[in-house]
C-alpha cells in the first residue's frame, strides 16, 4: 500500500492508526515479557519485575511510533516523552485497579472483560496522547 492510501485509509492522530500502532507495541511488549520469562534472571527478580521492565521498554518504544507514525513530531521530544510517560503510569495503575474491579463485580468471561478493560483504556490513552501529549492538531505537517 502507498503511502497515500495509508494516509487517506488511516489518517494521523485518528484511532485507526493508533490501534494499528498498538497492535506492534503490544507485540513488542510481549515477546520482551517471553524473553525476559526464559532467561535465569526471573529467578532473582521475580514475575513482576520481569512484567515492569517489559512494559517500560515497549512504552518507550511505543512513545517513538506514535511519534513517528500516529501523530507526528511537532513537539519537542523531552516534552512529549515526560507527557507519555505520565500518561502510560496513569493508564498502568488505573486500568489495573479497573480489570480488578470488573473481576470481582461482575461474572463476565475474563477474556470479554479483559477486552471491555483494554478498549476503554485504549481510547483513554489515545485522547491523552492525542491531546495531552502530543498535542495533534489536523492542521498539515509543518
Amino acid at each position: 500500500m502507498k503511502k497515500s492510501k495509508i494516509k487517506e485509509a488511516f489518517p494521523r492522530g485518528t484511532i485507526q492508526r493508533f490501534a494499528t500502532a498498538g497492535g506492534f507495541n503490544t507485540l513488542v511488549f510481549w515477546i520482551s515479557w517471553e524473553i525476559f520469562r526464559v532467561t535465569p534472571i526471573i529467578d532473582f527478580v521475580g514475575e513482576t519485575f520481569i512484567w515492569t521492565i517489559s512494559w517500560i521498554l515497549s512504552s518507550t518504544i511505543a512513545h517513538f511510533v506514535h511519534r513517528w507514525f500516529t501523530f507526528d513530531g511537532r513537539r519537542d521530544i523531552k516534552q512529549t516523552l515526560l507527557r507519555a510517560v505520565s500518561v502510560y503510569s496513569f493508564g498502568l495503575v488505573a486500568s489495573t485497579l479497573s480489570y480488578d474491579s470488573l473481576l470481582i463485580i461482575s461474572d463476565l468471561p475474563i477474556r470479554l472483560i479483559f477486552l471491555i478493560n483494554m478498549c476503554i483504556w485504549g481510547v483513554f490513552t489515545w485522547a491523552a496522547m492525542r491531546w495531552f501529549v502530543f498535542g495533534y492538531t489536523d492542521e498539515e505537517e509543518e
